[in-house]
């Protein structure tokens, strides 16, 4: 054979080989990391912490434990004496040290991240780096909506004496003002007929489990030829979903599933649709209703717009519309602009969460988990910081700038 020849034909079994051991390894990391990775599936942890309130609905029992061992974290839930998250806290507030309560579901809550780790605990350790010491106090619970957080401020977190109360928004908060049922939990629904308003279905039917299902053998579920290839599939479904569909269309594995139209995504739609604009106008009214128990009782109401992941990821945005076939009548930014609107309307201040998400989010550091909607410890933390500088400069903290 010419020596050239015979030279090339080497080369290219050396480039194969490597080529090939190099598949050989990736495909190792990828079973690697499939083994071990949490099983992470939810396990009603909530139905543990929380107990009935014939006027909440449900709140948290005072000095429950839970842990939360799911695929991206392992949480020791604890709460304290008062039914809160975070340290014991007296009603009596320290002199001289101004308070903030934090009202919202479990992004406030944070049954995802430790303690020290939760938007709370960040914000007070932000606003102390500031030279502010103040009392950060989290007044969380997973599943509420805005009217069961203002009827938790009327009746416990008014006790507190906040000097202000930041109000966490998401965007699925707003249509469960016109229901009255979460899931399957009984909530409250407040008549604003009258002023104050009061809640039309009190006491609201305590939550009853379903029946047990009948025990069936878990499905087994077919191990993949290749951990890799469905690495890669994963990633990409993630990374570019019209790419996904593209190769989908040259028979490399099926197109996304079509999933239909929800309400919370109906959010999003622009102009607004009919018929949500009674939980719109709910919303507006329960800000409201707030801003003014705050003012009486000598605090500030802010409202802090906490974006879904869609709302951050251009990605993660491509891959909902290709899932539930959005199109250009649905905009990333209508919930939050809607919001600012109503803030406005209203004169409460308020910080939308967005655009700091977008700059602190990257695909090597993300701020949300990737099987879980919510914020994972950089998040908490990416939250804490925007909202630590917007009360500073806003002096909206006694003393604080």
């Amino acid at each position: 054979m010419n020596p050239r020849l015979r030279s090339a034909a080497l080369n290219l079994a050396l480039a194969a080989g490597t080529v090939a051991l190099g598949l050989l390894l990736a495909e190792g990391v990828a079973r690697l990391m499939a083994r071990s990775a949490r099983g992470g599936k939810e396990q009603l942890e909530r139905n543990r912490y929380t107990e009935y309130d014939p006027v909440l609905g449900w709140r948290k029992k005072p000095g429950a434990q839970v842990v939360y061992d799911r695929r991206e974290y392992h949480v020791e839930y604890r709460v304290n004496s008062r039914g809160l998250r975070g340290p014991e806290r007296d009603y009596q507030k320290t002199p001289g040290v101004p308070r903030v309560l934090a009202l919202g579901d479990s992004f406030v809550e944070a049954f995802m991240a430790d303690g020290p780790r939760t938007v709370t605990s960040r914000l007070e350790s932000h606003l102390g780096g500031r030279g502010c010491r103040v009392e950060v106090i989290n007044g969380g619970t997973v599943g509420y909506s805005t009217d069961q957080e203002y009827l938790f401020y009327r009746d416990e977190g008014r006790k507190y004496a906040p000097d202000v109360v930041v109000l966490f928004v998401y965007h699925n908060d707003i249509p469960y003002l016109v229901r009255e049922r979460y899931l399957a939990y009984p909530k409250p629904r407040l008549d604003f007929t009258t002023d104050p308003p009061v809640v039309s279905n009190q006491p609201v039917p305590p939550y009853v489990p379903a029946p047990p299902a009948a025990a069936a053998g878990a499905p087994e579920t077919e191990r993949p030829t290749s951990y890799l290839f469905e690495l890669v599939k994963q990633r990409l479904e993630r990374g570019s979903a019209r790419t996904y569909n593209r190769l989908a269309g040259l028979g490399l594995w099926e197109p996304l599933r079509k999933l239909p139209m929800n309400e919370e995504l109906q959010m999003y739609h622009v102009p607004e649709l009919g018929h949500l604009r009674p939980a719109w106008s709910a919303f507006t009214w329960t800000i409201q209703v707030l801003s003014r128990a705050t003012a009486s009782a000598g605090g500030r109401l802010v409202l802090a717009y906490v974006p879904s992941r869609m709302e951050v990821s251009p990605q993660v945005w491509e891959f909902t519309q290709e899932r539930y076939g959005i199109d250009e009548s649905f905009q990333r930014g209508a919930v939050a602009s809607r919001l600012q609107y109503i803030a406005g309307r209203l004169g409460v201040p308020m910080l939308d969460l967005t655009e700091p998400f977008a700059r602190a989010d990257s695909l090597l550091a993300p701020t949300y988990y990737q099987t879980d909607s919510h914020w994972n410890p950089r998040g908490q933390d990416a939250a804490a910081q925007a909202l630590a500088e917007f009360l500073a400069t806003r002096g909206l903290v006694p003393g604080c700038r």
